[in-house]
């Protein structure tokens, strides 16, 4: 599977506190969720994500507790994956649970921000569009690419029943 998104950029020990604040974590509401992702990291990142971008993050990403909100927060801002130079075991195992895969690539940081890359699951590689430089990383395991699949479907079905007005 290939997922294409544009780059959006946070810095080393981003917490599941720092993607969701715990006050927010039981908010229910895809749009609230969505509204405060990383808002005390970077808290222009959750009106600049578009569906199927890619979050770059540092090390130490999405350490601590109750990592299960910080990810629908990031799938709810339009995030389809996430690059970084670590990731915490807990959240990447939920994460990958809710098919948005982690993929840890310190070399891939150098990729600047706005960019938009290429993200070949399955080969376990990162390419920079503008740049052409390509970075390897661990392959998804095929449940995770599965997993990716039925998320990237359902984001698109809710979308098209938005364009469509369609009230259920």
């Amino acid at each position: 599977m290939v997922l294409y998104g544009t780059t959006h950029r946070v810095g080393d020990g981003v917490g599941a506190d720092a993607i969701i604040a715990p006050e927010l974590r039981g908010a229910g509401d895809p749009a609230v969720l969505a509204a405060y992702c990383l808002a005390s990291a970077d808290p222009g990142i959750a009106e600049a994500a578009r569906e199927g971008d890619v979050l770059l993050a540092g090390a130490g990403f999405g350490a601590g507790d109750d990592p299960e909100p910080a990810v629908l927060a990031l799938q709810a801002a339009g995030f389809a994956a996430i690059v970084c130079a670590g990731a915490d075991a807990g959240f990447a195992a939920a994460a990958a649970s809710y098919g948005l895969p982690v993929l840890e690539c310190p070399a891939a940081l150098s990729i600047a921000a706005g960019r938009v890359v290429r993200l070949d699951l399955l080969a376990g590689t990162i390419a920079d569009r503008a740049t052409g430089a390509v970075f390897h990383t661990t392959p998804c395991p095929p449940e995770l690419v599965a997993a990716a699949r039925r998320a990237q479907l359902l984001a698109r079905m809710r979308r098209v029943a938005d364009e469509e007005g369609f009230d259920g």
